[in-house]
């Protein structure tokens, strides 16, 4: 039940990093903010959904299943938190700079 909703929270916090570093690369200088705070509020859900998943196979007593996603899952989730931190942060620092850069 939970798969598609952490797969596409985890599709959306990646498409709208993109989009965030798509507008800092263009130089607009607006709502860079609210696209940074749906990001990483779109990684935090998909993470607290598939951590619902695993509640999901303890309640239901699904040992071979716990076995079969927890370590993928793991390695997955540590991945994609590194590489959407890494991303929101190349995001502030570009739209930072462009904004030291147009005040001066």
């Amino acid at each position: 039940m939970w798969v598609p909703c952490w797969m596409l929270l985890g599709y959306a916090a990646f498409a709208l990093v993109a989009a965030n570093l798509v507008q800092a690369a263009l130089g607009k200088r607006r709502g860079w903010q609210a696209l940074l705070f749906a990001s990483l509020s779109c990684g935090a859900l998909s993470l607290t959904c598939s951590l619902l998943e695993i509640e999901a196979y303890v309640r239901e007593g699904d040992a071979s299943a716990l076995l079969d996603v927890v370590p993928a899952l793991a390695k997955l989730s540590v991945w994609a938190v590194c590489l959407g931190v890494a991303l929101n942060l190349l995001a502030l620092y570009l739209h930072l700079h462009s904004e030291r850069k147009g005040s001066a």
